[in-house]
Formats: C-alpha cells, sequence, structure tokens
C-alpha cells in the first residue's frame, strides 16, 4: 500500500499538532500548579502573620484576666493584713485595741495551756497531700501540688520573719519581739487555703474544716498568751495571701504530657510537614 506526498504531509501536521497541543496542556497545568501552590502559600502566610498578630493580645489578654482574679483573691487577706495593723495601732483604751483584746481573753482563762497549736497548724496541708499522694485527683496532681506547697511556704516564710524582724513587736508575755505577724496562724491559713484550692471544688464543707482548723489554731495562739489579736490577723492575711499568689504564678506543670501535632502543609517551592507542641 503506498501513501501520497500529500497524506504524510497532513499526518505529519496532524501529529505536530497533537504534540503542540500536548506540550500547551503540560505548560499550562504546571503554571496552574504553580499558580494553586502561590495562592496556598499566600493564604498560609496571611494566617501565620494573623497568628503573630493576635498572639501578643491574647497574651496580653490572659495576663490581664489573671492580675483581675488575683486583685479579687487578695481583698480578704490584704483586708486582714490592714485589720491587724489597725488594732496595733489603736490607742490601748479603745475597744478594738489589741490591748483589750488580750485583757478580756486573759482574764476570762489566765492558766490556759495547750500544745494543740503547734501540730493542727499543719492538718489540712497533710490531708491535702495525703489525698494527692493516694491518687485522689484534685486540681493539680501530686508533683504539681508538691512543688505549690513548697513555694507557698518559701514565700509565707520570707513574708513572716521579714516583718517580724522590720516590725519588732513584743509577744504579750514580754522580753521577746517577734510577735508581729504569728507564724503559727500564717502556716496554719496558707495549709487552709491549699486544701480549698486543691479539694474544695468536691465539697465546700472541706473548705469550711480546713479555714475552722486555721482559725482555732488562731484563737489558741492567743489563748497561749503567744500572740495579740493583730498578729493572728496579720498572720492569716499572710498565710491566705502566698497560696493565691504562687497558684496564680504557677506557669510550667510539670509532669503534664505535651501534645505533638503533624500536619501537611503546602509551601511556594513544594510540600511539608509543620509540627505543633502544646505545653
Amino acid at each position: 500500500m503506498f501513501i501520497s506526498q500529500a497524506q504524510a504531509a497532513n499526518g505529519l501536521k496532524n501529529t505536530s499538532g497533537n504534540d503542540n497541543l500536548a506540550v500547551n496542556q503540560a505548560v499550562t497545568g504546571r503554571i496552574g500548579n504553580a499558580d494553586a501552590h502561590l495562592h496556598i502559600s499566600q493564604y498560609t502566610d496571611v494566617a501565620r502573620f494573623w497568628q503573630a498578630s493576635h498572639a501578643g493580645d491574647s497574651l496580653q489578654s490572659v495576663t490581664r484576666t489573671k492580675a483581675h482574679h488575683f486583685l479579687k483573691k487578695a481583698i480578704l487577706p490584704t483586708s486582714l493584713i490592714a485589720t491587724g495593723l489597725v488594732t496595733m495601732a489603736v490607742p490601748k483604751q479603745t475597744v478594738l485595741s489589741k490591748y483589750r483584746i488580750h485583757d478580756t481573753m486573759h482574764d476570762w482563762n489566765p492558766t490556759f495551756h495547750t500544745t494543740a497549736d503547734d501540730y493542727l497548724l499543719f492538718a489540712p496541708a497533710v490531708v491535702t497531700l495525703g489525698l494527692g499522694a493516694m491518687g485522689v485527683k484534685g486540681r493539680n496532681d501530686f508533683l504539681n501540688q508538691s512543688l505549690l506547697f513548697t513555694k507557698a511556704e518559701l514565700l509565707m516564710s520570707v513574708m513572716v520573719y521579714g516583718i517580724k524582724y522590720a516590725t519588732r513587736v513584743e509577744r504579750p508575755y514580754g522580753g521577746v519581739f517577734t510577735s508581729f505577724p504569728s507564724g503559727h496562724t500564717a502556716q496554719a491559713f496558707l495549709s487552709a487555703t491549699f486544701l480549698a484550692k486543691e479539694y474544695g471544688h468536691i465539697s465546700p464543707w472541706i473548705s469550711v474544716a480546713g479555714y475552722a482548723t486555721a482559725t482555732g489554731v488562731g484563737m489558741l495562739r492567743m489563748m497561749n498568751n503567744q500572740h495579740w489579736i493583730s498578729d493572728v490577723l496579720a498572720g492569716a492575711g499572710v498565710g491566705i495571701l502566698s497560696v493565691e499568689f504562687v497558684y496564680l504564678t504557677h506557669q510550667h506543670r510539670c509532669g503534664k504530657k505535651n501534645n505533638l501535632v503533624f500536619a501537611p502543609a503546602l509551601y511556594h517551592k513544594g510540600g511539608g510537614v509543620s509540627m505543633a507542641m502544646t505545653f
């Protein structure tokens, strides 16, 4: 079978046209893919810019919220400290004078003495850490409970002994100038607040029991002729304030599992994998 020159030329032309069409489609496809990658990259860049620009605002918002929450929580302890200062400063003959209140309690039972306050001050904290060690779920796990308690103890000790040696207030029995504020009462209210923070959500009676114990310690310190009422009030405020502050600033939660997330990502020059970790 013979093919004429015209047929051969037409066949060659058709073949060339098909090749050109294929080349054009390939080029168009590549350009389209490049545009798609470019658009995706642009959208990704915009999203990243938006997240970065709003990250500072979110952090500031969280910080303001925490500060506002702490200020609300600080009203009670600062009021106790202020009341203690007032009762310490007012003249002896006034009703709120620490001397009048001390004399009233001492006249009621002048021979009273007990060592129960030396042990009860730790009771709420022992209960809290004991429950955490046994696996009873609280606000934090046992490790973080221990860290929070340790930090609160350090802060409370610095505040108590710093104020004691700065004010040099004489104790009721005389001769010792470390009365203000009461360290026993500060410890007792620290323990009670610690218990309320961790397990008060289970039942309000848990918090009531803790604070009742702490109040009892403060009363016993006065009945034992160890402290004035001003010392007890200020000590209670210092103990509560110490716990509130460390719970506000406890950011790094030891033992908390990190969440690692992988996700595909498209960029201008290709693809990849993005990784995000939450702490």
